[in-house]
Order: C-alpha cells, then sequence, then structure tokens
C-alpha cells in the first residue's frame, strides 16, 4: 500500500511538473512572443495553436516553422545585389503569413465538408511538371534549401499541397456560383488578338480590360517579385518566357492572365529569381471576394501577434 501511494504521488508530481511545463512556454508564446530555437521545438511536440478557424487549430509549429522559411527567404533576397525593390519588413511578412494560413485553413474546412481531396499521383505530378521547366531540377532542389531551407517533400507539403487543394475548391464553389470557363477564355483570348497586334499598347488594354483592381490602373503593372511569391502557374510562365514576350492566356486560381515580361534579375550564377511583368487579368468567380466572404461567417481567433 505504501509503495502504492509513492507512485500516486510521483505521478503528481510528473503531472504538476507536465502543466507547469506547459504554462511556463505558453506564457512565453502568447504573452511574451518568444520565437527561440528552443520554443519551435517545444511546440513541435505540444501542439500549441496559433489561429482558431471555427475552433480548428492551426498549430504554433506550422505557423513558426513557416514564418522562419519566409525570413529566411527575404534575407535570401537580401543578400542579391540585384534585388533592389519589394523586401517586405518582418512584421509586413509575419502579416502576410498570418492571411495566408487563415486562408488555408479556411479551404481546408471546406475541402474536408464537401468531401474535396488532393491524391498523391496528382501532387507527384505537379511536382515533375514543375521540375521540367528551364531551370534543371538540381537548380530548382538548390534554390528551395538555400532561400526556404526546404528540401523536395517540404515544398510539395507546404506550397503544391494547398496549392492544388485550393484549385479543386475553387473549380467546385465556381460551378456552383454558375460561371462558365469558355466564356471567360473566349473573352480572354480576344484581348490577347489585340496584344499581339503590331503597335498596341500592352499598358492601355491592362487598363481598359484587366479586371485586378491592384494593377489596373498602373498599366496592368506588379512591379518586382521573387519566386514563390506568386500562383505557381503564373510564376512558371513569368520565369520561362524572354523580356518583351506576351505570353498566351495562362489559368491560375484567379481567372485568366495575359502577361508581358517587362525585366528579369538575376544572382551571381545567372539564375533568374526577380521578374517584373505587366498583365490582364479576367477573373471568373472571384476567389478572395469568397474567402472574405468566408471569414465573416466563421469564428477566427488570432492567437500570435
Amino acid at each position: 500500500m505504501k509503495i502504492k501511494k509513492q507512485h500516486i504521488k510521483y505521478l503528481i508530481v510528473i503531472i504538476g511538473l507536465a502543466l507547469f511545463f506547459i504554462l511556463f512556454f505558453g506564457i512565453g508564446i502568447y504573452k511574451l512572443s518568444w520565437k527561440s530555437r528552443i520554443t519551435y521545438c517545444v511546440s513541435r511536440i505540444i501542439p500549441y495553436p496559433a489561429i482558431l478557424v471555427d475552433w480548428e487549430w492551426v498549430g504554433f509549429y506550422t505557423y513558426a516553422d513557416d514564418l522562419r522559411a519566409l525570413e529566411k527567404y527575404w534575407n535570401f533576397q537580401r543578400e542579391n545585389k540585384n534585388v533592389l525593390l519589394g523586401i517586405p519588413e518582418k512584421n509586413e511578412i509575419q502579416e502576410n503569413l498570418i492571411d495566408k494560413l487563415i486562408t488555408e485553413k479556411i479551404v481546408n474546412i471546406y475541402a474536408r465538408k464537401n468531401g474535396i481531396i488532393v491524391e498523391e499521383p496528382e501532387l507527384y505530378l505537379e511536382w515533375e511538371k514543375l521540375k521540367a521547366s528551364p531551370n534543371s531540377e538540381e537548380e530548382i532542389i538548390k534554390f528551395l534549401n538555400e532561400a526556404y531551407g526546404w528540401s523536395e517533400m517540404k515544398f510539395i507539403n507546404r506550397v503544391l499541397y494547398p496549392f492544388l487543394l485550393q484549385q479543386k475548391v475553387k473549380t467546385i464553389i465556381t460551378k456552383e456560383a454558375g460561371d462558365r470557363d469558355e466564356d471567360l477564355l473566349e473573352d480572354i483570348q480576344e484581348i490577347y488578338v489585340l496584344a499581339k497586334e503590331d503597335g498596341s499598347d500592352f499598358s492601355e488594354l491592362a487598363k481598359k480590360y484587366s479586371e485586378d483592381d491592384f494593377s489596373t490602373k498602373n498599366g496592368g503593372d506588379l512591379g518586382y517579385f521573387g519566386r514563390g511569391t506568386m500562383d505557381p502557374y503564373f510564376e512558371e510562365a513569368v520565369f520561362s518566357m524572354k523580356i518583351g514576350d506576351i505570353s498566351e492566356p495562362i489559368k491560375t486560381s484567379y481567372g485568366y492572365h495575359i502577361i508581358k515580361l517587362e525585366d528579369l534579375l538575376y544572382n551571381d550564377e545567372a539564375i533568374a529569381t526577380q521578374a517584373r511583368v505587366r498583365h490582364i487579368l479576367i477573373k471568373g468567380l472571384n476567389f478572395e471576394e469568397w474567402i472574405e466572404n468566408q471569414k465573416q461567417n466563421m469564428s477566427i481567433y488570432r492567437l500570435v501577434f
């Protein structure tokens, strides 16, 4: 009986220490904004939430891991002497990441409720298509490692999978909204013919026809951006073009684009890492508006600042 009581006493002490440990790091994460290596490792074991979306959470480890990767990417770009514009501050990187993670969770919830999944063969087929771009597989994997600290599998899980799932969700809600892809393609093809005519002014065409609220007033100018910051299909097209080229219509999660490549910036190994483009966008369903509507109807709590 004495041994049994002693075991209970030890168990109480262990539970007490565990609760203290969880509370201690919880205060560090939520009140003191700890971002140390130790906190990062602890959050891998203890599933602290970073964001709650309808009481489903995005783990602090996922948030911290993505934040480290993005900060590493922008530090990598700061070291590139050719990159002069578009480097965000730390708080902007964090805010953009929070918004991205909320969007991913909204998409995941919708996909689960509607039985939408991305099969493993679909993932690897898309990865193989990306590797077949003009840059070699070795260069792409090297870039992911140097810029983000990511392996091939990490890129597939954190970028490619969410992107393909979002594409599938958008396809479903577009059909529900009654938008016809054929009509959009017909509209963009007519604009493409105008853009390719001798003497055509791409900037003026963008001001007249583009449905991108952000860039239309600037003649479709998106400024400079780096790899990994745009829709993968858009980015794949851009970095396979030559300066001055006008692309055929490209389909992305936003709709159909016609892209004009204005400039490329290269790193010390002669790999294009930044591009400046103009584009004309014809939207299908406005996915961003759909996301905003979902946010209005969901309980969303941000726990990290």
